[in-house]
């Protein structure tokens, strides 16, 4: 796999937007733009100087994308990995990590986190987890707790937070990033919250997470919300996000506003929205 190099254009022309300057519960969206095809099933999303990674999810390829808050496509690469059901992406200045940790049926047994060098992405490192307690064969699809879609770094650490099916409760793993096979137990809960999550990020300024989610139907209906979430995982603030779907990426900018990503569906298409949480 050749090095690649993932280069953020400036953020230039303002076609397609829609910008909602009404405040809806605390939370003042910025502005939203559909997302280039290419990444209709975004899945992770991981902010930078410029703009952020974002990734899709199973069925498709291994690729890794740097978009811009227009919903701009400014970067891509195929890395030499497999992509069974990557669900998310976070990082620091030396890695990314990709989280191929989707279970929503409950039965892999093959989890794992793939570490990939920032300076050369065909330098990448398998972590691979399981949960403790957990028996696969006797998980009821989209009714037990040993789904995952969200992870980030707090500290220097890896958190993967669950997507907790059967309770809602999301349960938080601490991962060591430098132990290729490991059992998690977790070491922390998330409460009162109205929905599973898919997506959360740590503030260090802020000193606070970004959390998304949703609840959803059988008619494939979302009722996605955003929460604040505090050092101590205590629910700090809850926002649904009435004019959003199956919202799954969040990351923080480092201008302090908070960024987020849908995936497409039959009733509207991709999108990735600027937020601010008042």
């Amino acid at each position: 796999m050749n090095r690649i190099f993932l280069l953020l254009s400036p953020l230039f022309l303002m076609t397609g937007c829609s910008v909602s300057a009404d405040t809806q519960r605390g939370v003042e969206v910025l502005s939203s733009y559909s997302l280039d095809n290419a990444l209709k099933e975004t899945s992770g999303l991981f902010c930078i100087d410029g703009g952020a990674f974002s990734i899709n999810d199973s069925g498709n390829k291994p690729e890794l994308f740097t978009i811009n808050e227009l919903g701009k496509i400014t970067g891509k690469a195929e890395l030499d990995i497999t992509n069974q059901d990557w669900e998310t992406i976070t990082g620091n200045e030396d890695y990314l990590y990709i989280g191929d940790i989707g279970n929503n049926a409950g039965k892999r047994k093959n989890l794992k986190i793939y570490r990939i060098d920032r300076k050369d992405s065909s330098k990448t490192e398998k972590l691979r987890f399981t949960y403790t307690g957990n028996k696969p064969a006797d998980n009821v699809p989209y009714a037990h707790d040993y789904d995952g879609e969200a992870m980030t770094m707090r500290d220097g650490k890896l958190q993967i937070f669950s997507k907790s099916w059967a309770t809602e409760t999301a349960h938080v793993y601490n991962v060591q990033d430098i132990k290729a096979k490991q059992s998690l137990s977790p070491t922390a809960k998330v409460e009162g919250l109205p929905g599973v999550v898919t997506g959360v990020d740590w503030s260090e300024e802020k000193q606070e997470y970004a959390l998304v989610g949703y609840r959803s139907n059988a008619l494939g209906m979302f009722k996605p919300f955003i929460a604040t979430i505090s050092n101590e995982y205590q629910v700090t603030g809850v926002h649904m996000l009435s004019q959003f779907a199956q919202v799954e990426g969040v990351c923080h900018a480092p201008n302090g506003n908070i960024w987020i990503t849908q995936e497409s569906s039959p009733y509207t298409s991709a999108k990735i929205a600027v937020l601010k949480i008042h």
